[in-house]
């Protein structure tokens, strides 16, 4: 691991310990936006896929992100590019994203929205219940106060995306017949 990511890493951990120790945890999804631009340190999109210009993510659903994700976007570069967060109204913008995000009010249209990103090298990120059993690459959970995720290991394979053995260390590991 590269000495920037190690530093970024403690930093993060430094970042959130201080906050706890003090008793003013950051809110959830301030660590929720910290770790999704951390996540994309540990992923290697294929070559020809990370194209040049902007990095885009997208947020499908109804954003919980409060700015901390356009605070982020505003002050850090991604693979080497200058991000751009971009709220998407129908499911066949996330064609020219990166990272997508989907909220949990998309439950209902989970289906839909992975039949399109399914087999891309699309990172699909959500923070509800059962959506990385269901295809959805990265998925938050809470453990007690903390903030924890998981990988559909098959679903990242079938992507196409190289995901770092440190990040999926770090991660539950699961599968559509169940977590392991």
């Amino acid at each position: 691991m590269s000495s920037h990511i190690v530093r970024a890493v403690v930093v993060l951990a430094l970042v959130v310990g201080v906050a706890v120790a003090r008793g003013d945890q950051p809110p959830e999804y301030h660590v929720k936006a910290e770790f999704l631009e951390r996540f994309t340190r540990f992923i290697d999109w294929p070559a020809g896929g990370e194209g040049r210009g902007t990095f885009l993510i997208g947020i499908i659903g109804e954003n919980p992100f409060s700015g901390f994700l356009d605070e982020v976007a505003g002050e850090r570069r991604i693979k080497g590019r200058a991000v751009e967060i971009r709220r998407l109204s129908d499911v066949t913008q996330v064609d020219s994203c990166q990272v997508v995000f989907i909220c949990a009010s998309e439950r209902e249209h989970l289906r839909r929205i992975l039949s399109r990103t399914e087999s891309k090298p699309i990172l699909t990120i959500g923070d509800t219940s059962g959506f990385a059993a269901a295809g959805v690459l990265i998925n938050f959970y809470m453990s007690g106060e903390t903030v924890r995720f998981e990988i559909n290991e098959s679903a990242i394979e079938r992507s196409g995306l190289k995901v770092s053995a440190r990040l999926l260390k770090l991660a539950r590991i699961v599968d559509p017949a169940g977590v392991r």
